[in-house]
């Protein structure tokens, strides 16, 4: 008999309930971005990845899943990337282009953004539009919105 009473205070002390800790992460992770976080007029830079040389100027106007961006090293013309938001990024691909800087090839460019506030930094590929898996050149970029 002494077993069993041993055994319920074990037991009773067991199955309390405890209270699990914070899920941690969930508290932490940025709030997603809305597409009034994306509109706007950008400006910025693109340096290839490991450099900090500037290659291009750039300015995107986002707004509804669409961005037409401009470069002052290839004045007047007019790229047209389409974006998704993706909990706190963007993401895009261009139409295909001939880029000048890359003697008229025809190119595409996919990127991924992420705003935060009037400021914006991100990553791209840019890969031949005949060959989708080929890598020109992969970038960095940084830039602000513009009032």
């Amino acid at each position: 008999m002494r077993r069993y009473l041993l055994i319920v205070p074990f037991l009773a002390a067991c199955a309390r309930a405890e209270t699990p800790p914070a899920d941690s992460a969930a508290a932490a992770a940025p709030a997603a971005l809305t597409d009034t976080d994306v509109s706007g007029t950008w400006t910025g830079t693109l340096m290839p990845q490991g450099s900090d040389s500037v290659v291009a100027h750039w300015t995107q106007v986002c707004a509804a899943g669409t961005c037409r961006g401009t470069s002052q090293e290839s004045p007047g013309d007019t790229v047209i990337s389409s974006y998704t938001i993706a909990g706190d990024s963007v993401v895009g691909t261009t139409q295909p282009y001939a880029d000048k800087q890359m003697g008229g090839a025809m190119v595409v460019d996919n990127w991924v953004a992420r705003p935060a506030g009037n400021q914006v930094a991100g990553t791209g590929t840019i890969t031949l539009a005949a060959k989708p898996d080929s890598v020109l050149m992969r970038y960095r970029l940084a830039g602000t919105r513009t009032p």
